[in-house]
């Protein structure tokens, strides 16, 4: 009978660059396939987010003609500055449309999974079981649990400011890592390694850009890095030097976050924290346990538990199953050797390393959302992925060390199968059930609506110039739609360009008989004995009717 091989989990140099390349494009594809029309429909703060980009960029003042603010009012959340000034750039090359606006977004998605595998081989090639060899074939392993995670593309696919903060943090770990790895192989410094403290300046770059990019980094970024200070604290002397020099450039790139949030509004959102509700001390202490275990439970991390589907498609949970599996046994593994006689072996201990982080990185990233007022949050609790694939990570690792060849490679091979079945029912779901399904959340329909009223008000494409535009608030926020469809400049909008505009909460039959007057009603606005005398409907990518637009040209 033939010897099985053994399954070795290493890559040579070669190896590791096409298949990372081939994970990249795949995740390019994925990420940016129908990128300006699924999910169908522009949020609010997508609306927002690309037409104050553009309107900084244009004039250097926001909508409310704040010159260059730290923080951005919006609608009374006061969004963090970096997404919006990075969404002016793509909005200027690509033009005042949905693509523009999500373009960023999706490249910080795949540059996230291009960074986990660069600090996942340099993390593991500090692991002194593990070769380079296998550090890169790991590293690979742990770019496409990313690529393929729900979690991760579905925020990667719309304005979500958490999934350019969460490449950010990846980035962050990575020069960290790699700024450690240079120090501990250089024994004296010679003219071509002199620059190694370049990688932590770089690290506190990305860490601070993160935070101002989302608001839970402001949390999250702090304590990872006071945790990852201490870890190192016995080598602190040794790069003084380097350690000065960065926190001195990162004090000066926080001072404008700081100035803000001591006398501007960069820390408003505290108010949404349960900590300002109120709450006794054995109170809080009760709801910070209760809103853990609520981004614990299994209906929120596989069965798609969700407050709107802006935060998911409601059917699939931030993780698939098998990444839940292998993350369990990596829990169970250690704790089992926790309380054995093996809990000092050497090969623990360095899996310990990659566990102990995968935890840190669940801990710090839930902890914005769990101590939120709206739970569970997937968006606020983004920043945790990278430690549950590490966590995964871990787990395959141990998996691949069981000593039965037959037994191991069934393992892996049944595990890999089933991840990428599970991977492609959740892909054809998002695609075609979600981005329908999604409609409402996505707030379909009002750029199409905005298209048709336009030329009406300005004359365009031979219609006639109407005096008044009573458009429907029901959805919310229709002003942002009609600037983003406008581009309007900011300084014309506070001047009074949209002084032919009404919005209305309620819209009734009595506006239909307004002379020379357009009426954009919505499916909650009594007007069910005019629907067949409507001169225009929008539908939803739900085939439900959105709007119906009247027109009253008399004069």
């Amino acid at each position: 009978m033939k010897k099985l091989k053994t399954f070795s989990c290493s890559f040579s140099p070669r190896q590791f660059f096409w298949t990372s390349l081939g994970i990249l494009l795949l995740a390019t594809l994925l990420r940016f396939y129908q990128l300006g029309n699924i999910p169908h429909g522009m949020t609010w703060d997508e609306a927002a987010i690309g037409y104050t980009g553009y309107a900084v960029f244009t004039t250097r003042r926001d909508e409310w003609l704040k010159r260059l603010p730290i923080s951005f009012w919006s609608f009374g959340d006061y969004k963090a500055p970096l997404a919006i000034y990075i969404n002016g750039f793509s909005t200027f090359i690509f033009g005042m449309n949905l693509f523009a606006v999500r373009f960023p977004f999706a490249v910080a998605g795949v540059l996230a999974i291009l960074g986990m595998i660069l600090f996942l081989r340099s993390f593991l090639e500090d692991i002194e079981q593990l070769s380079p060899s296998k550090a890169r074939f790991w590293a690979v392993v742990g770019g496409g649990f990313l690529m393929l995670s729900p979690w991760h593309l579905h925020y990667s696919r719309a304005g979500f400011e958490s999934g350019m903060a969460l490449s950010f943090v990846v980035w962050g770990l990575y020069f960290w890592q790699k700024f450690w790895g240079k120090f501990t192989n250089i024994r004296n410094y010679n003219e071509n390694e002199k620059y190694v403290g370049w990688w932590l300046v770089f690290s506190v770059i990305s860490f601070i850009a993160s935070i101002y990019t989302y608001h839970s980094a402001k949390i999250m970024v702090p304590i990872l890095g006071l945790v990852l200070l201490w870890q190192r604290r016995l080598q602190l002397k040794k790069v003084i030097k380097e350690i000065s020099i960065s926190s001195v450039l990162g004090g000066l790139l926080l001072l404008p976050f700081l100035y803000d949030s001591f006398f501007g509004k960069g820390l408003e959102r505290a108010g949404t924290l349960i900590f300002s509700q109120g709450l006794s001390f054995v109170e809080l202490i009760k709801t910070i346990g209760l809103q853990t275990l609520a981004h614990l439970d299994p209906r929120f991390i596989f069965l798609g538990k969700t407050t709107t589907l802006r935060h998911g498609d409601g059917q699939w949970g931030v993780l698939l199953f098998t990444t839940g599996i292998v993350c369990l046994y990596a829990i169970v593994f250690f704790l089992k050797k926790r309380l054995s006689k093996r809990k000092n072996d050497l090969e623990i201990n360095g899996f310990n390393k990659l566990f102990s982080l995968s935890l840190l990185l669940i801990a710090t990233g839930l902890l914005p959302a769990i101590i939120g007022t709206e739970v569970p949050h997937s968006n606020r609790s983004l920043l945790a992925l990278p430690g549950f694939i590490l966590l995964a990570i871990t787990g395959l690792q141990l998996i691949s060390k069981i000593s039965s060849e037959v037994i191991k490679r069934s393992l892996l091979g049944t595990l890999l199968l089933i991840h990428l079945v599970i991977f492609s029912n959740y892909l054809h779901d998002y695609y075609y059930n979600f981005s329908r399904e999604s409609a409402a959340s996505f707030q379909d329909g009002y750029l199409e609506a905005f298209e048709y009223v336009i030329p009406y008000e300005k004359g365009l494409n031979d219609k006639p110039i109407v005096d008044k535009i009573i458009f429907t608030s029901d959805y919310g926020q229709p002003y942002i739609y009609a600037l983003f469809a406008r581009k309007t400049n900011p300084i014309w909008y506070q001047g009074g360009s949209l002084i032919k505009y009404e919005f209305k909460d309620e819209v009734t039959i009595g506006d239909l008989e307004r002379k020379n007057t357009i009426v954009v009603a919505s499916n909650e606005d009594e007007l069910l004995s005019k629907n067949d005398q409507a001169d225009h409907i929008v539908y939803g990518s739900d085939g439900s009717i959105r709007f119906r637009i009247y027109l009253n040209l008399e004069r």
